[in-house]
């Protein structure tokens, strides 16, 4: 399947997704519980998953663009996925159409032609690809904003879940279990402050903006101890048949 729609649903803070998991699957909180275990709230946003592992050195590499209104961008690159930040829009591919707006998104799989449009209200969103590191922008971007460029993806597994999903951190106090993933994790600071924790560097305040990295089997820890909500995306390429975020200790 070409493009896979938006997935939508809250976890809870009952404690982290069963072993047997996936992050599309946890992060629905088809069993009641949150995929990242604590308080932390996730929304599952997009996901596909990957027969094989892409050739070459891999990152995350997100470029926005800005749509006026009714202007189209046709083109196809690497595996993404495309995060709507404000006005509607329309995302067609491999005989799909998804709506796409404020927060929601989808995956497109690799080399497959599709298309942006925007409504009669303009569009601005994120194309986020699994593609070589300092990768420049789409085809058709103009004056794109380089967002993000993760650094170099560890232990990528074939196959791979390849999932996209929103975490939010209650304030004064709340925080995901000390867990680990069977594939790499990339986040980005979205709104709000978190101490972020993981075993190869400690721990980091990240604010707006603030992003980091994990290899497999690294343990690692979000926490808010201050006075508003905090939120952040989350990427992930894990093993489908590996528990997705098993309890850890640091």
């Amino acid at each position: 399947m070409a493009l896979t729609a938006s997935l939508a649903a809250c976890g809870d803070d009952s404690g982290g997704g069963r072993d047997g998991d996936s992050p599309r699957t946890a992060a629905r909180g088809d069993h009641g519980a949150g995929p990242l275990g604590g308080s932390a709230g996730t929304r599952a946003l997009a996901g596909t998953r990957l027969a094989e592992r892409p050739p070459g050195e891999l990152a995350w590499v997100a470029d926005e663009a800005r749509l006026s209104p009714g202007r189209t961008i046709a083109h196809r690159h690497e595996l993404s996925f495309v995060y709507a930040r404000r006005g509607p829009h329309s995302l067609r591919s491999g005989g799909g159409e998804a709506s796409l707006r404020d927060g929601a998104a989808a995956a497109v799989e690799a080399n497959v032609r599709h298309r942006h449009e925007a409504a009669s209200e303009g569009s601005t969103f994120w194309e986020i690809r699994l593609a070589p590191p300092g990768s420049p922008p789409p085809p058709g971007f103009r004056a794109a904003r380089r967002v993000f460029d993760s650094e170099p993806l560890e232990g990528i597994p074939a196959p791979a879940d390849a999932a996209f999903i929103e975490v939010t951190v209650p304030p004064r106090g709340g925080r995901t279990t000390v867990h680990t993933h069977p594939g790499p994790e990339f986040i980005y600071q979205l709104s709000g402050r978190i101490d972020y924790q993981n075993a190869i560097i400690g721990t980091r305040r990240l604010g707006p903006g603030g992003a980091e990295g994990i290899p497999p089997g690294t343990p690692v820890q979000k926490r808010n101890p201050f006075a508003r909500p905090a939120s952040f995306l989350s990427l992930f390429l894990v093993d489908p048949d590996r528990p997705f975020a098993p309890k850890a200790r640091f």
